[in-house]
């Protein structure tokens, strides 16, 4: 996790190193002193600067102590690339809820950018135990949330969290992403927010990316979890952010967002974090 950068350098490879440098050398103020796009500076100010609500974060932190505290060991069937941590598919709870699931910090900004879009269809790849589908489903209260989970040991823990912490706009589908983005498409939905947070392999990311760009609604965004993870996602978020429907792209080292908002000039901004 990069909670902070005394820990960018931590569990790297060249590449990450690389791109950790880079990251800090070029990288905007986190408050958006120079910064003359008003949308970016809103972003900053209304999804990355802004607290949530003590509530949110009460009911969030129980589940993850709950995650971190339990010691059973589950088979992860995993669909993508894997953990970075282990090549075994027996792991604890413990540890996946430790390594895998997405800090405050982070899930601060899921949960403001899905506030800003609330009312509208929002998605995300790749639930785990379900801890960033609760920033959302409890920052888009009105909203639908599809989750696709591709580990069914996984689903059933996120679905028995969402269960716990009464919140009950989300519906958890289990399989691979391929398999279902198609219908869902079909079925006219149109998500304005997505997380992607599942295969971190190069093809597969830009399979979903070039999926998701035609099913996406008017003014949504993208959020793609650990484009840093390897050289292989940082080449994957190189060529997404280039994307001639992309119009604004936000790099915060470990997460990379893109918008889509027509007329408005293209622009790719890189904000300490």
């Amino acid at each position: 996790m990069y909670c902070s950068q005394t820990v960018f350098f931590y569990h790297m490879d060249y590449s990450r190193f690389s791109a950790a440098l880079k990251y800090l050398l070029l990288s905007r103020h986190k408050r958006g002193h120079g910064i003359h796009s008003p949308f970016v500076y809103n972003i900053i100010n209304e999804a990355f600067r802004k607290e949530i609500p003590p509530g949110v974060l009460e009911i969030v932190n129980s589940v993850r102590k709950k995650m971190q505290n339990n010691n059973e060991s589950i088979c992860v069937n995993d669909l993508g690339t894997g953990s970075a941590y282990t090549s075994s598919d027996l792991r604890s709870i413990s540890s996946i809820g430790r390594r895998s699931s997405v800090s405050n910090r982070y899930g601060k900004i899921l949960y403001n950018l899905a506030l800003m879009n609330n009312g509208n269809d929002m998605l995300e790849l790749g639930t785990s135990l379900g801890i960033s589908t609760m920033f959302i489903g409890l920052g888009a209260a009105d909203s639908s949330i599809i989750t696709i989970e591709g580990c069914s040991s996984l689903a059933g823990i996120a679905r028995e969290n969402f269960k716990s912490s009464i919140i009950g706009n989300i519906t958890l589908m289990e399989g691979d992403f391929e398999d279902h983005l198609p219908g869902l498409n079909d079925g006219g939905f149109n998500p304005s927010l997505v997380f992607v947070d599942g295969n971190h392999s190069r093809k597969p990311v830009l399979r979903y990316f070039s999926f998701l760009k035609k099913m996406v609604a008017a003014d949504s965004v993208i959020i793609f979890d650990d484009i840093n993870y390897s050289f292989e996602m940082s080449e994957a978020w190189n060529e997404i952010k280039t994307d001639p429907q992309v119009s604004v792209s936000i790099d915060i080292f470990r997460m990379g967002f893109v918008f889509f908002r027509k007329g408005m000039a293209k622009q790719d901004f890189k904000i300490r974090y």
